[in-house]
């Protein structure tokens, strides 16, 4: 576990905010393009059409890529107390 300072502690949690609303992002807009990309070509997939296929198993895919990515490389494992507060 990281020790940080109040201001490290604001500036890592804004950096894993600004990087899980990307990701979202990513999903929504794949999502949906996907969806209107593919709706009526008659192409179908596992037994649907596959604008729904491509579009909600896509999504799944990518979040959970996504998620992957977010805990090896974003995220830092920090307790969020003021600790500076104690040792005073």
């Amino acid at each position: 576990m990281k020790h940080l300072s109040k201001q490290e502690k604001h500036e890592q949690c804004m950096r894993e905010i600004k990087s899980t609303l990307i990701v979202v992002a990513l999903c929504c807009v794949w999502h949906v393009a996907s969806a209107f990309l593919l709706n009526g070509t008659g192409l179908y997939f596992l037994g649907m059409p596959a604008w729904i296929s491509v579009s909600v198993f896509g999504t799944i895919i990518l979040a959970l890529l996504g998620v992957g990515y977010l805990l090896k490389f974003v995220f830092v494992d920090f307790e969020y107390d003021d600790e500076e507060e104690d040792e005073l």
